[in-house]
């Protein structure tokens, strides 16, 4: 009996042991599971979605950039007069109304006004011209106009809406898109992305980590099983755990170095600079880059890597950076290597400020673009010999019509001549007068189908017979029309025989109508015509040819284009005697 109590306390102890042991077990199970999840759900996931969502917007961003300056290239071609204005805007928006990108290569651009109009949308034709409504407000918002408030009071900026997702109009999804204002011809040009995507990219990688954690709670849950129910092996249960967890940080060490090499040794030098531009930070990439070890250049300035050529200007540029306190790309750098490489280095940077926002440097990425460079060198040549080809071509094309009408062989060449030369002295650009010099030589291409005997015809033509030659011009034009010359040659062909008060033919334009290359074409191949032998009659004289244009200046022939011609005549700047040719 008086062991009685001593018992009864040894077997109340045992299970409070046991449930201290099972206590400190399982706690620690728990809350690592707890930990994991929260820091999993909380921090990690929106943590890596708002990584990849800022990472979405700046592709936006560049996309809509990579558009925006295609539609700059064309409004210059059109204020050069390269391209007229709508010939300009048709072009490039039938460029922007094909572009596609994106895993499924569904996703696209847009464009609409300053009024709130669809100007091209390609999966949505119908809207051209319309309202698009907000399927938020069942009023029928004008969606647009969200993106016109935007443009007008940033110049660019990201706006959240829903709208239909890629072709499919009936389902509609939360879209984040991009627009940027183009102010020249009032266009908003825009693309954006569905949120759902990110969305189901971070549910991917969340299922992941749902079965990751339910992996190791049946794991722990197991093993803390196994020790309660085993308390007697409590110290080699402890032993497990603590060789467990000795494993654990050597893998989580193992992998934190493996997450450190793979940060330096990215394709890209990574570099941090002080405002007075030296380096504070070189990635080992760049040792590859230049062959300089990374402690070699803590100290040094940006323009000690560069070429001795190019210090001042990079000295200058880094100096406007520096004042402008911005992002920057695409500066680029022509630097030396250790072993006398000449590389170019191309710098994308963001400033960094200090807490009280006064900038302490610069810090960003640099890659060698050495061999985009020859690239595109290669590439201009490419370029050039095609230009040769086009010149052999458009020669034998006019080649071609002068076989049908031998009595005016060399014309075509000597009008060429003329209107380049009056072209230059009215200081014409040259990439301008490249395109006079095709439209020049193929001028009278359309007389290709004209019966060779109203040609050749000894005597003045008839009345049809005129009426027959005068389509030479519009024939010419549709021979050409459907060739992608880089200027407007078909269009200037077809108005060669064009006057100013509209007494021209075919269609009779009008001074403002007319192209200044076809104003200036014309001025040539009534000069070359009148001083040459025609099957109908001798040659009228250079003077009388001068006579013509003189006394249509302004009225039938482009004034400034006369005065040029008639200088370069007195001044013999041309020669237009037969000896000459």
């Amino acid at each position: 009996m008086p062991n009685t109590p001593v018992s009864f306390m040894e077997k109340e102890k045992k299970p409070k042991s046991a449930q201290a042991i099972s206590i400190r077990i399982a706690l620690p199970a728990l809350l690592t599971i707890v930990l994991f999840v929260t820091a999993t759900f909380i921090i990690i996931l929106p943590t890596l979605k708002n990584s990849l969502l800022d990472k979405k917007r700046e592709m936006l961003r560049e996309l809509n950039t990579i558009v925006w300056d295609t539609v700059a290239f064309y409004e210059k071609l059109a204020r050069e007069g390269t391209l007229s204005h709508e010939q300009a805007q048709k072009a490039v928006l039938g460029i922007i109304e094909t572009l596609r990108y994106g895993p499924t290569n569904k996703d696209y651009f847009w464009v609409n006004d300053m009024n709130g109009l669809i100007v091209v949308h390609p999966y949505r034709p119908e809207l051209q011209g319309e309202i698009v409504p907000d399927v938020r407000f069942p009023i029928g918002k004008n969606l647009l106009e969200e993106f016109v408030k935007v443009v007008q009071t940033q110049g660019a900026g990201y706006v959240e809406y829903m709208f239909q997702w890629q072709d499919d109009p009936e389902k509609i999804v939360p879209k984040l898109s991009y627009v940027r204002g183009f102010k020249p011809w009032g266009w908003v040009i825009g693309t954006g992305m569905y949120i759902d995507d990110v969305n189901v990219e971070i549910g991917l990688i969340a299922k992941q980590l749902n079965a990751v954690a339910t992996a190791i709670l049946l794991l722990v849950s197991f093993l803390a099983l196994y020790i309660i129910r085993h308390s007697i092996l409590a110290d080699r249960v402890r032993r497990i755990i603590w060789e467990e967890r000795e494993r654990l940080l050597v893998a989580l060490e193992e992998s934190g170095e493996r997450f450190r090499a793979l940060v330096e040794t990215t394709s890209d030098w990574i570099w941090e600079t002080n405002v007075e531009g030296e380096y504070t930070y070189c990635s080992p990439k760049v040792n590859d880059l230049l062959g300089f070890l990374p402690e070699e250049l803590i100290g040094k300035h940006l323009v000690d890597l560069v070429s001795i050529q190019e210090v001042e200007r990079t000295s200058r540029i880094f100096k406007k950076l520096m004042e402008s306190r911005k992002s920057f790309s695409g500066f680029e750098t022509v630097c030396q290597a250790r072993d006398g490489r000449v590389i170019v280095i191309e710098k994308n940077g963001v400033p960094v400020f200090n807490d009280s926002g006064e900038l302490t440097g610069y810090r960003g990425v640099a890659r060698d673009i050495s061999e985009r460079k020859n690239a595109l060198e290669a590439l201009r040549k490419s370029r050039d010999d095609l230009r040769v080809s086009l010149e052999e071509t458009v020669k034998s094309l006019a080649l071609a019509a002068e076989k049908r009408d031998p009595y005016t062989a060399g014309h075509q060449a000597r009008v060429d001549y003329i209107a380049c030369s009056i072209a230059r002295e009215i200081g014409l650009s040259e990439e301008r007068i490249e395109g006079l010099h095709f439209a020049a030589l193929l001028h009278d291409i359309g007389k290709i189908s004209l019966p060779s005997e109203y040609l050749a015809k000894p005597a003045r033509l008839s009345t049809q017979e005129r009426a027959i030659i005068k389509c030479h011009s519009e024939v010419g034009y549709e021979i050409l029309k459907n060739i992608p010359f880089p200027w407007p040659v078909a269009e200037i062909v077809y108005q060669h025989h064009e006057h100013l008060d509209g007494s021209g033919y075919p269609r009779g334009l009008t001074d403002r109508d007319i192209l200044l290359e076809a104003k200036i074409l014309t001025v040539a191949d009534v000069v070359e015509a009148m001083s040459s032998h025609r099957p109908y009659r001798p040659s009228l004289g250079l003077e009388t040819a001068i006579e013509e244009i003189r006394s249509g200046r302004g009225v039938l022939y482009h004034a400034e284009s006369v005065d040029a011609c008639l200088r370069l005549i007195a001044e013999k700047k041309i020669d237009l005697t037969a000896s000459a040719w």
